[in-house]
């Protein structure tokens, strides 16, 4: 296939094949929960029950789910999954959607609002969804908003959320 092309041609050939092998591996990213995981996430190690619960939480973005409740044993992800990486990636797929966080503390609620900030804040978050960041004035951990009027809201049980409205309610515990 490159048999003929110069030097300079063959470099510029592979430099194409590497940006389309990134849109692929960002394309499908963008569209899918545990691809996403993979990419921010290096050191994720994927079981059985990641891919079920993957399906499942693109199942809730995309509308088809209205409720679910996640019941495994401890250790397993569940919170890593459900209050950090998916709150990520549905903000990245829907910059301008509410999520609140709700937690039995306040203090564990923006401890996870604070992972999900910093981590759409990232350089590596910016490479799957280079067209969400957060709002230039929003950097508390627990409230804060992208770029195009989506917004994080963290709180704990007794907290005040009277008014607010969510499109992804996350309670964990």
């Amino acid at each position: 296939m490159m048999e003929g092309l110069s030097a300079q041609e063959k470099a510029e050939l592979l430099l194409l094949l590497d940006e389309l092998e990134k849109a692929k591996e960002r394309e499908s990213s963008q569209r899918q929960f545990l691809p996403f995981v993979k990419t921010l996430w290096p050191a994720f190690i994927e079981g059985e029950h990641h891919q079920i619960m993957a399906r499942a939480f693109e199942k809730v973005a995309r509308g088809e789910c209205k409720r679910m409740i996640i019941n495994i044993a401890p250790r397993h992800t569940k919170s890593e999954f459900a209050s950090y990486m998916l709150p990520a990636w549905f903000l990245g797929n829907y910059p301008n959607k509410k999520i609140i966080q709700c937690s039995h503390t306040a203090e564990l609620a923006v401890g996870f609002g604070r992972k999900v900030r910093n981590l759409v804040a990232s350089e590596d978050y910016r490479k799957v969804f280079p067209d969400v960041a957060l709002q230039q004035d929003s950097k508390a951990a627990g409230r804060w908003s992208t770029n195009q009027k989506g917004e994080y809201f963290a709180i704990g049980v007794g907290g005040a959320v009277t008014g607010k409205g969510a499109d992804l309610l996350i309670i964990d515990d």
